[in-house]
């Protein structure tokens, strides 16, 4: 049972929990971890931080400490790439082992932080991380839980299994069509080569080629082929997005494709993008605002194709809160 005491009367004690300090000098942190034995010498440190008073002995059957709880529950929340910290001050801290893509299932966060008295707070999914990239930060509210809440934790991260993952990239095979009259004919430089060569460039991939094609349906087709011939992962259109009826790029890929997912999407800039796959193969019509935007529709969809993620019209529509992404 655990009772409160005077710290003056905690000399030989143990101390129950990680006791956290501020100083004046700006450290914050762990003055004295759980387990530690109070000295004498330690009474006026405690006091400097308001300890009064202290607690001390063992918890009741039927509770878990604070520490043992987030511990025990770590486990069951991670998938792939992912390892955690040792407790501190009752928290734990989740980690990318790998360059890759941060990922969420976000019915099961939900759930999780529904559940008494555990707090998980992450970074977003759907994020680029590095290795030892902090990810996830848990903890529990109380100094202890109801051994029913660890279980109960345990249920949730059964049903979502994984809720945290971070997928490793994957290295494609990439072909790129550029499409235009203006730019074939040379009449007009293109500016989308070096676009699609930078955004490539974070990516470990195979170039199978950049090619320029006239508007001619069957000519862009037969592009397209020669690159799946050559078992292609992703091929990327530019050129012919918008919605004039001279732009064919988007309708070639909803020909070509064996699944089309999308086309046209809640995310400015970028509404245009355009999305099927043949076969294994992401088919990619990347919008015109690529070429002068930093950031668009299409910068966040390529991590998640080199990540070798299953992508579904949802994966689109669901952006169209906080998809306007130029706020100025």
């Amino acid at each position: 049972m655990l009772k409160k005491i005077k710290v003056e009367d905690a000399v030989g004690h143990v101390l129950f929990h990680d006791l956290t300090g501020i100083k004046a000098d700006g450290f914050k942190g762990v003055l004295f971890k759980r387990g530690h034995v109070i000295q004498k010498e330690d009474i006026e440190k405690l006091k400097d931080i308001g300890k009064e008073n202290l607690f001390v002995g063992e918890l009741d059957k039927g509770y878990v400490h604070e520490e043992d709880a987030i511990r025990e529950v770590s486990d069951d929340l991670i998938g792939e790439n992912i390892s955690y910290t040792n407790p501190s001050e009752g928290k734990i801290g989740f980690k990318s082992k790998t360059y890759g893509l941060f990922l969420i299932n976000r019915k099961g966060l939900f759930d999780l932080n529904m559940e008494g008295d555990y707090t998980f707070a992450t970074i977003p999914s759907y994020s680029i991380v590095n290795e030892g990239d902090n990810l996830v930060g848990g903890r529990i509210v109380p100094l202890f839980t109801e051994e029913d809440q660890v279980k109960n934790i345990k249920k949730i991260a059964k049903k979502y299994e994984p809720i945290f993952q971070v997928k490793k990239f994957q290295k494609l095979k990439v072909g790129v069509i550029i499409t235009g009259n203006e730019v074939f004919t040379g009449r007009i430089k293109d500016m989308f080569e070096p676009v699609i060569r930078e955004k490539l460039s974070h990516f470990d991939h195979e170039l199978l080629g950049i090619e320029k094609c006239p508007d001619d349906r069957e000519y862009i087709e037969k592009v397209c082929r020669k690159y799946l011939e050559k078992d292609a992962d992703l091929v990327v259109f530019s050129g012919g997005m918008s919605v004039d009826p001279d732009d064919i790029t988007p309708s070639t890929i909803k020909d070509l494709s064996d699944k089309f997912i999308i086309q046209g999407m809640p995310v400015q800039p970028g509404n245009m993008l355009t999305v099927g796959m043949k076969g294994k193969t992401y088919l990619v019509g990347v919008p015109g605002a690529s070429m002068h935007a930093k950031f668009t529709s299409f910068d966040m969809f390529l991590p998640r194709i080199f990540a070798k993620i299953d992508l579904k019209k949802e994966d689109f529509i669901e952006l169209g809160e906080g998809g306007l992404l130029n706020r100025k």
